[in-house]
């Protein structure tokens, strides 16, 4: 090999697959298959993923020296509903032989699945032009660890980085110490006891689809009646605690593993109603996460905290912990579930081979539009639509909103992850909270209790969030309470508990978006707007050109920023 620096793929081929390209010391493409493929969550060989990471990224399948895949255990390719399927399988009978003795089998049965398994996938990934001999992988925690350790820290000094999810190669968390660019591990949670399992069981026996709506009991736990919700938990924390020789180690308290739990759970829970039930549920996962995160404060003497996994994609829990008085700072990887994955594995493999990763700078690493996709889109619209091309675009967008229209934007790089970050974005003026009916009738068709989201540059927060500890929130994974200025955003904090997760905007980060909320603020004297994602329910976010106009026409937005062209809606004839 030349001394070049590595030019490294990452593949996760699991939940929410996805495929970015690691260059010059760092991740310079991104992209989940959902958005490719239009199915929510997609799960197997992200093929398409693949191909757009490398076209984005300026290189070819010859020109990479390593693909490195996320987790040495992946089941094979499942449908689009095999999350439900699943849970109401485990809940009907039980786990399946071979995944019961996935998760509570003995280490070498796990090791030879994961070898068979790992083959399978190398000649999947060979089938997509890649020579077998490049295909690493690596261990599903460490790379959720590295994520979280290489993306975020911005130092040489010690952090204590916490991994937690439902589960991968037999795991379900772990506690490292990150310090100078290197990864020590000091404990693991297995898949059995996992935190991440016991909410998703909760999440299906409640209706919803497990491993996609745990948000929705997150954001139901604060409109229950706190005298119920304290009982609930304490039905919870017969479920799970901790282990008594290995303090930093969950521990189930049942018998079976905690994703089989439905049936006694269903039994235990009686007729508790819904919202006692979420917010039970949250309580005690905010309780266990605390006294964890101290455990482990304790126990390594270091306060810096990163996280990943899907378990820290709980915004409301994140707010707790970062509140604690043991705690200096506090982190959460952008987008910290499965998904995210791929820049763990590049960074593990870039470690091996010499390199010193850099942190991520933004989550912008999808495609652009270009103003020919953006005319074609138009075209095909025919006589539906006009557009025009505003000389200064920010401040058109601006007075629309300001007079109260909902305007939808898809322009710059696609943002990577769950949240939408203003470049597949829905804006509106969060002062008047009918906006949220509005977009709800629209497009969103959102559970009514689940409130929308905040975009203020990071300068001027202070006005509106209380945050003592200063954190960053670019990526929308923390939630803090509001101040006394929330009428000017009511829109978009949550009615209950007058929270809010705002996406705090780096100066620098976005220039096109930060225009648009300057001038919107010289305009109304608010520097804030209401942020949602862009796409219909059930639906990945937009990526196309054509994605979003289809969205335009299909739902009942009127406005469209598509790249340098404002789009309007024609009206239509009653």
């Amino acid at each position: 090999m030349s001394t070049r620096k590595p030019i490294l793929l990452g593949i996760f081929d699991g939940h929410n697959a996805s495929a970015g390209v690691y260059v010059e010391d760092r991740v310079v493409s991104l992209v989940q298959e959902e958005r490719l493929v239009r199915v929510k969550n997609h799960y197997g060989l992200p093929e398409r993923a693949v191909a757009e990471a490398l076209r984005l990224a300026g290189v070819t399948a010859a020109e990479i020296d390593r693909v490195c895949c996320a987790s040495r255990y992946v089941s094979a390719p499942r449908g689009p509903h095999w999350a439900t399927e699943s849970f109401e399988a485990r809940y009907r009978g039980g786990l399946a032989g071979p995944a019961r003795r996935w998760i509570t089998g003995s280490r070498a049965y796990r090791q030879r699945r994961a070898r068979q398994r790992m083959e399978e996938r190398r000649s999947a990934i060979a089938a997509l032009g890649f020579a077998p001999d490049k295909v690493r992988f690596c261990e599903h925690h460490e790379g959720h660890a590295a994520t979280a350790y290489h993306g975020l820290r911005r130092d040489q000094e010690p952090y204590l980085v916490l991994t937690l999810d439902g589960g991968g190669d037999g795991l379900s968390g772990s506690v490292w110490i990150g310090c100078d660019g290197t990864l020590e591990c000091q404990e693991t949670i297995p898949q059995a006891d996992s935190l991440g399992e016991l909410y998703a069981v909760t999440t299906h026996l409640l209706g919803f689809t497990p491993l996609e709506h745990e948000y929705k009991l997150m954001g139901m736990a604060p409109y229950a009646d706190p005298h119920y919700a304290e009982p609930t938990s304490r039905i919870y924390d017969g479920y799970l605690g901790f282990d008594s020789q290995h303090p930093l180690r969950f521990r189930r308290l049942v018998s079976e593993p905690l994703s089989e739990v439905g049936p006694r759970l269903e039994r235990d829970l009686g007729r508790t109603r819904f919202d006692s039930v979420c917010a039970g549920l949250q309580l005690f996962t905010e309780r266990i996460l605390c006294e964890w995160i101290r455990r482990c404060v304790g126990q390594t003497g270091v306060n810096r905290v990163l996280a990943a996994g899907g378990v820290f994609m709980n915004v409301k829990a994140n707010k707790v912990v970062s509140e604690l008085a043991d705690v200096r700072s506090f982190e959460a990887f952008p987008s910290c579930g499965d998904e995210s994955l791929p820049i763990g594995a590049c960074y593990l493999e870039a470690r091996d081979l010499g390199a010193q990763p850099a942190p991520i700078e933004h989550c912008y690493l999808g495609n652009d539009l270009s103003p020919e996709e953006c005319l074609q889109a138009v075209a095909a619209a025919g006589d539906r639509v006009t557009a025009e091309e505003p000389q200064d675009m920010a401040d058109r967008v601006a007075q629309i909103l300001a007079e109260g229209e909902i305007v939808a934007r898809a322009a710059g790089p696609m943002e990577f992850g769950a949240r939408a970050l203003g470049n597949r974005s829905i804006l509106a003026d969060p002062r008047n909270q009918d906006v949220v009916r509005v977009i709800n009738m629209m497009i969103k068709k959102r559970d009514f209790w689940m409130p929308f989201a905040p975009v203020v540059l990071r300068r001027r927060a202070a006005a509106y969030f209380t945050n003592p500890k200063d954190l960053p929130s670019p990526f929308m994974m923390n939630t803090f309470d509001s101040t006394d200025h929330r009428q000017d955003y009511m829109a978009a904090v949550h009615n209950a508990d007058l929270t809010a997760r705002p996406q705090l905007v780096e100066d620098g980060q976005n220039p096109a978006y930060e225009a648009i909320l300057e001038r919107f603020g010289e305009r109304t004297g608010r520097h804030v707007l209401l942020n949602t994602s862009f796409n219909l329910h059930g639906y990945p976010i937009v990526c196309s050109a054509a994605d979003a106009m289809g969205v335009l026409l299909d739902s009942g937005l009127q406005r469209l920023v598509l790249g340098p062209l404002l789009v309007t809606k024609r009206a239509t004839a009653p």
